[in-house]
């Protein structure tokens, strides 16, 4: 094994500092006192940031809500989900995602994973057939995203209504395709750890005027839904003012502010973003026992983390681990028995109905886990790997 690598002495939970635009805002609002978004004053940060969001990625309509699961949870009640229904959900996702199914009080069918972790599409034909489920909430979890040309193709085919859990692939493309400009509803997180970072929010995106509306009431607007600044027109609400609920979900002005500022250098980051990536993915290359997922070259990525396979048994691995931890590297791992942290697998969920897996609990089983701050040196980068090659 030789002698052990130094410890890291840097952070991997370390966030990319705020932009001085951004702070300036934040001192700004704070000296107001105006932190909620409906007033008189019709300055709402988080308005901007709507419609600064809706023209990034060229739709018309974006809601900021106040995490990402909020966003999943009224995207799916605005799409039209009702107590009962057949939503289908790709098992390779986190936690929230199945909750907000639960949320809404439907039955979720989970879809079995590929090694390259993405949906199995012979998995969700299949759930399609036996349940004629007309509802996928497709989770690219963790940024790995599926071929979404026969994606598209299965949703064209059998009328689905597609959900896009985007919490993890903000500013990636699918041939020059913004994720979450596919489907009929998207949903982002802007929760401190992704690409951009507003603490805790989420956005809903989509150009489908009723759904707009509807998400905009759900979020919370009362009868102040004209302050929205990316909004459709007052007509749209008039069909759904008083039967749609509120469930005040709603992003604050601080939160607003940040993200805003981060918003023009979301570019600038994702290929910093995929540098630091193809340096670690380098290395691991390298390691006997580890190896990588495959990447569709039609996929340009956003990644916030790596992800890779370990061969060894689960005794091995905790081995691994614990080594790893000694020195200051701490790898999350999908096939543990337990929930860590924010890592689980669909055998945790015990508010869902178990299915069986058989598939994706290969997968999980020596999938392994690291965030990848965008900042990383080369350095720091070289000393992940020294940890890696000696803990494995």
């Amino acid at each position: 094994m030789g002698s052990p690598p130094k410890a890291l002495d840097f952070s991997l939970i370390s966030v990319a500092e705020i932009p001085q635009s951004g702070k300036d805002r934040v001192a700004k609002l704070l000296d107001s006192g105006n932190l909620f978004r409906y007033g008189e004053g019709g300055d709402s940060a988080v308005a901007q940031f709507e419609r600064e969001f809706a023209d990034f990625f060229g739709k018309k309509y974006a809601i900021a809500v106040n995490s990402g699961g909020s966003a999943l949870f009224i995207s799916l009640k605005a799409a039209g989900a009702s107590s009962g229904d057949i939503v289908m959900l790709n098992a390779f996702t986190l936690a929230p995602v199945p909750s907000a199914i639960e949320h809404c009080s439907c039955e979720t069918i989970l879809l079995d994973t590929t090694a390259d972790l993405v949906v199995d599409i012979e998995s969700l034909k299949h759930a399609i057939e036996t349940t004629g489920a007309k509802i996928l909430l497709l989770s690219y979890m963790r940024g790995h995203i599926p071929n979404m040309d026969e994606i598209m193709q299965v949703v064209r085919d059998n009328n689905l209504t597609l959900i896009e859990d985007c919490a993890h692939v903000m500013g990636a493309k699918w041939k020059n395709h913004d994720m979450g400009t596919l489907g009929d509803v998207s949903c982002f997180s802007l929760q401190s750890f992704k690409q951009v970072n507003g603490g805790e929010g989420g956005v809903i995106l989509c150009d489908d005027d009723d759904i707009a509306a509807k998400a905009i009431l759900m979020s919370g607007s009362y009868m102040l839904y004209e302050q929205h600044s990316a909004r459709p027109p007052s007509e749209v609400f008039d069909k759904w003012v008083g039967t749609t609920p509120n469930f005040s979900m709603r992003l604050n002005e601080i939160s607003a502010a940040l993200v805003s500022s981060q918003l023009p250098t979301l570019r600038e980051k994702i290929a910093a973003w995929n540098h630091v990536y193809g340096q670690i993915a380098s290395g691991i290359q390298e390691i006997s026992g580890l190896s990588l997922p495959n990447i569709s070259p039609h996929l340009q990525p956003a990644p916030t983390s790596i992800q890779f396979f370990c061969s060894r048994d689960e005794d091995g691995i905790r081995t691994a681990l614990a080594t790893a931890k000694s020195l200051n590297l701490n790898i999350k791992w999908f096939g543990d028995s337990q929930a860590r942290g924010f890592t689980s697998n669909h055998h945790h969920w015990n508010y869902l109905p178990q299915q069986e897996m058989e598939n994706t609990d290969a997968v999980m089983k020596g999938l392994l886990d690291i965030r990848l701050p965008s900042d990383l040196s080369e350095q720091q980068c070289k000393d992940i790997i020294a940890i890696l090659r000696y803990s494995f």
